[in-house]
């Protein structure tokens, strides 16, 4: 299954629809996209809505994508389903990433509208 992309008209948020199982072979090509994408992302936002099956590689994808991208992008999980926000949350992941369990797609232009804001006070 392929991994959708978009980013945002001003190139702070990098948005990535995943669909299918996330095993090893998707974490890395999760980890080719993001590592893809120019410094200007503030945010990384993984959906997760269409996701059948998630292994184990999701958390150390998870810290991987923290260590490296936690001095310039926030990194947010959507439409994560309960058990595995459950799982996240008892690994401590929660404190490095926000994990939202659903997010429709008004709240998610909405969430951009919010982050541009932001980021204008932090100038």
């Amino acid at each position: 299954m392929p991994v959708e992309t978009s980013l945002s008209s001003d190139g702070s948020v990098l948005n990535i629809l995943l669909s299918g199982e996330f095993d090893i072979n998707r974490s890395l090509q999760v980890q080719d996209i993001i590592n893809a994408f120019p410094d200007t992302v503030r945010v990384i936002r993984i959906d997760l809505e269409g996701v059948t099956k998630i292994d184990a590689t999701i958390f150390s994808t998870l810290i991987l994508l923290y260590f490296d991208k936690e001095r310039n992008a926030r990194i947010e999980l959507i439409n994560c389903d309960k058990a595995l926000a459950r799982r996240l949350t008892l690994a401590g992941l929660d404190r490095l990433i926000t994990i939202r369990m659903s997010l429709t797609k008004t709240e998610i232009k909405a969430s951009d509208v919010e982050e541009k804001d932001t980021s204008k006070d932090r100038q």
